[in-house]
């Protein structure tokens, strides 16, 4: 393993659709809601995320909150999102991949990092603090969607009872 490059990945199970999932994702103004270290997100264009998007992120990361801007290189509905940005000396490609399964969705975030900044980026233990916030981001993706899931279908069986009565 080289020290100026680094690989971060963590995975989730959620019990919803892909589909669903996915509105979280899309949806950079949600992401405070279920992204604990998120501190906001907005395309520069205020337009939905697309490939091609520049996105300007606030994330709080360890002790310390980075602002950057990054740009989408895949938005792909119900499958992927990914960017890339620089920051620090660093260079980052940040990933959520979805996979569907019939019990729900597969949910993996993987960031991969290099360049001479990541050595520094190891010294002050931002790798562990990076892990801490993926494993905190896929709980919270996994509350929001799998609530919404719930929601959807007590609703649904709620039409279905109101149609038989």
């Amino acid at each position: 393993m080289a020290l100026t490059t680094l690989a971060i990945a963590e995975s989730i199970h959620i019990a919803a659709a892909p589909e669903t999932v996915w509105r979280f994702l899309a949806d950079p103004h949600s992401w405070q809601h279920w992204w604990p270290g998120c501190r906001g997100a907005e395309t520069k264009d205020r337009k939905a995320l697309r490939e091609g998007s520049l996105l300007v992120l606030a994330l709080h990361l360890g002790w310390m909150t980075w602002k950057l801007t990054v740009r989408i290189e895949a938005a792909t509905a119900n499958r992927s999102l990914a960017w890339v940005g620089k920051s620090g000396g660093v260079t980052g490609r940040h990933a959520f991949y979805l996979d569907a399964r019939p019990n729900g969705t597969f949910v993996r975030q993987q960031e991969n990092l290099s360049g001479p900044g990541v050595l520094l980026f190891r010294l002050v233990r931002l790798d562990a603090a990076t892990r801490g916030m993926f494993k905190q981001n896929l709980r919270g993706l996994k509350r929001a969607a799998e609530r919404e899931s719930e929601l959807s279908a007590s609703q649904v069986s709620g039409n279905r009872a109101g149609a038989r009565a």
